[in-house]
């Protein structure tokens, strides 16, 4: 799967792609953390990190280290003092039956720390922080974080926790010259509020280089922006969501998170595609990621090398 990706990179617009270090609380590499290893957080996908990065090299590929940060599934079981609780210090898990560390606790911040440390020791140029955020998929009034009487600063709303976070695992990054990003909610910059995840727009925008709104249409709630199917109007809902992105962060690089994956019935191919990187680049946005769960990507869809 790998050398057809970077087959596909070679021949076409694309230029970087995402790998994953750390999600769900998996380590897809070797790191020796020592918290992770007692954890039995490893999931080996990464043998060789020197054969990785030279093929990448060979590729001219820009690698971006994506570092999922407090849902975790690994580290709660160990240590479930580190995690977001029920009120009867059970561990607290969302719709999807995962759980959180508690974004309150400093030790969760240096174990991420750690693994930013990591990645950046590998040689990646670009560390891309996502689930930078308190869990939004359950009942927030039963959760209970143990760490919040004790953290240290007296501003206690969920944006100011998550903005100091990112400053702190920020000075590292920019430290050792690297480039510090983050994956967002889309829907966020439609509101002046954090949404209740700590994500609010300008806070959470400050500590980073780039910013990668996550606005894949079949997201978007029927009639949000007034699109009326916003999964079957890429186009349209991207354009209106990017263009408030641009008006609130004139200043900010944002490079947006498109789907080229198919959801609730309605089918993407090149042309859904095309449609969103053409409506990211009409608010100004030239950069671009599209996902696809399985890494499946429709290269029809991007400019071939050289050409259009």
């Amino acid at each position: 799967m790998r050398e057809r990706l970077l087959d596909m990179v070679d021949r076409t617009e694309l230029n970087s792609v995402v790998i994953d270090v750390r999600d769900e609380g998996r380590m897809f590499f070797k790191t020796g953390i020592a918290l992770a290893d007692e954890s039995h957080a490893l999931k080996l996908a990464v043998a060789r990190p020197d054969a990785l990065f030279e093929s990448l090299e060979k590729h001219k590929i820009w690698p971006i280290a994506r570092i999922a940060c407090f849902r975790d599934d690994f580290v709660p079981i160990q240590h479930p003092e580190l995690a977001v609780q029920l009120k009867n210090g059970k561990i607290w898990k969302d719709r999807a039956h995962n759980s959180w560390l508690d974004p309150y606790n400093q030790k969760n911040w240096d174990y991420l720390a750690q693994t930013v440390e990591y990645a950046l020791d590998l040689g990646f140029p670009e560390i891309q922080l996502d689930y930078v955020r308190f869990p939004s998929e359950g009942k927030s009034s039963t959760q209970v974080f143990p760490a919040k009487k004790a953290y240290a600063s007296k501003a206690t709303l969920n944006e100011d926790v998550i903005s100091a976070f990112a400053r702190f695992i920020g000075d590292k990054v920019h430290a050792r010259k690297a480039i510090f990003s983050a994956d967002i909610f889309g829907i966020i910059s439609s509101t002046k509020g954090d949404e209740g995840i700590g994500q609010q727009l300008e806070k959470v925008a400050a500590p980073f280089d780039v910013l990668s709104p996550m606005v894949y249409p079949s997201h978007f709630a029927r009639g949000e922006y007034g699109v009326k199917d916003p999964n079957r109007s890429p186009y349209d809902i991207v354009l209106k969501s990017l263009s408030d992105f641009k008006k609130r962060l004139p200043k900010v690089t944002v490079r947006p998170w498109l789907q080229d994956f198919s959801l609730a019935g309605v089918h993407y191919g090149a042309a859904e595609v095309q449609d969103q990187i053409r409506a990211a680049r009409e608010v100004g946005y030239d950069g671009f990621l599209v996902w696809n769960s399985k890494s499946k990507y429709d290269e029809s869809a991007f400019q071939v090398k050289g050409g259009q």
